[in-house]
């Protein structure tokens, strides 16, 4: 690793946080401030390498419509100084912990990343991203107890710092680490809740023989809501970046965001996925299907939220202008990675809403879900996520029953819903929507 100072550590190299955070670091250096980004990637991914051998220099391109005009440029990243893999680099990853300028933390290691995994306290490496984060801030502790600290979750999960933050707090436990620890986490770190959003898709096809390794495209619109007290916003450098909203409460923000957009999402991803659709804007292209997705967010969303209904068709009709945006070609099979967590998340809530308000699932929620396990059980090979779902639903293939019985069973393991007269409308329904 070079001897460039490094002021912020990031979790993770995939196009989303290389589109979204970097250009605003890049934005905030060329504005007089002089912050250097450490990347660390704990996948099989190849970007890390790829990477280095452009000393971390990449380009992002700008693509869509904003405010009715045609937008199209290309800002180039010069912000990365260092990347380190782990495990294999852990040893330099613990050592980052005693920098004195490092204080900005950032990551985006999926809903996945956030969930609970027990470990073995004696390892001196850590398999989870936790419990690498607990060892390091605990190096921290141990050897520079002065430092501050501040944590900026990007994983698009309610509450993702508060949660972060107990995952750490129970992961310190399970390491025996001591009391004075969980202390000065509570004196010495922030950790925010905040919210991302902007479409970051593939890369276009025609592009690529000419592009920089490594561009990222992304659409103009950025929003970056960070929660907190006015003190600790105030230390934010980000809070100069266009498109960030530093506030008391993302709730109103998030829950709108998650549901609308990232619901939608992940809604006709499943259904898209299973009629073998290559991108958003080949969904979009059925005026049928996109009847339906009003009719998702009219009946169905629009209720769960409860807020303003003028803002909620405000906001759901730029994300249906963002999802038409011309020089977006957002792939399925991208926004389809790791559904099941993703639909837990995103969809199954409001499913439980309606269920409580009108005693049967909701219709097309149904659809979307039956739509998903579907994808996992006759296309199994296109599906990308954890071995565990995989596992399960490789199984669950297995078994004896007709299809329908297994939808059912995995709407009932995965998800505890058990309306089986809905979820048999919703296959029915659905099988007629499918190639024969």
């Amino acid at each position: 690793m070079n001897k460039t100072k490094i002021q912020v550590l990031q979790f993770g190299t995939g196009n989303f946080l290389r589109g979204f955070i970097e250009p605003m670091i890049q934005e905030l250096n060329q504005n007089g401030d002089s912050l250097h980004v450490c990347l660390v990637q704990s996948t099989d991914s190849t970007n890390l390498e790829g990477l280095r051998l452009q000393n971390f220099a990449y380009s992002v391109y700008v693509a869509g419509i904003e405010e009715g005009e045609r937008i199209e440029k290309t800002q180039s990243i010069s912000c990365i100084s260092a990347g380190l893999r782990l495990p294999d680099d852990y040893d330099q990853f613990i050592s980052l912990a005693l920098e004195p300028e490092l204080r900005w933390l950032i990551s985006n290691v999926t809903e996945a990343g956030l969930d609970w995994k027990k470990e073995d306290q004696t390892k001196k490496i850590p398999s989870s991203f936790v419990g690498r984060l607990t060892k390091w801030l605990y190096a921290r502790f141990e050897h520079a107890p002065e430092l501050e600290t501040v944590l900026l979750p990007c994983e698009l999960i309610p509450n993702n710092g508060a949660l972060l933050k107990d995952l750490i707090h129970r992961k310190a436990a399970e390491f025996l680490l001591p009391d004075h620890f969980l202390l000065w986490l509570d004196h010495k770190c922030t950790f925010h809740n905040t919210l991302v959003d902007r479409i970051v898709p593939g890369f276009p096809k025609k592009f690529q023989d000419t592009a920089v390794p490594y561009t990222v495209q992304v659409e103009p619109y950025l929003f970056w809501g960070i929660e907190g007290n006015a003190a600790s916003l105030d230390k934010l450098p980000f809070k100069a970046c266009k498109g960030v909203l530093l506030t008391e409460s993302l709730l109103p923000y998030s829950m709108r965001k998650i549901s609308i957009l990232n619901g939608l999402h992940t809604y006709l991803a499943a259904k898209g996925t299973l009629l073998q659709l290559e991108t958003v804007a080949d969904y979009l292209k059925d005026s049928s299907r996109l009847a339906e997705l009003n009719l998702l967010l009219e009946e169905e969303i629009f209720p769960f939220l409860n807020q303003p209904m003028d803002s909620l068709r405000d906001y759901a009709s730029k994300v249906l202008e963002r999802f038409s945006n011309p020089f977006t070609a957002h792939s399925l099979r991208s926004i389809s990675f790791q559904s099941v967590s993703k639909f837990k998340m995103r969809l199954a809530p409001i499913g439980q809403f309606y269920l409580n308000k009108n005693g049967t699932l909701a219709p097309y929620i149904s659809q979307g879900l039956v739509a998903l396990i579907l994808g996992y059980l006759r296309i199994p090979h296109q599906m990308q996520d954890t071995e565990e779902t995989l596992s399960y639903f490789k199984k669950l293939q297995e078994e004896k029953g007709s299809e329908l019985d297994k939808v059912m069973l995995a709407s009932k393991d995965l998800f505890d819903f058990e309306d089986q007269e809905s979820l048999k409308t919703a296959y029915s329904n659905l099988l007629l929507t499918l190639p024969t």
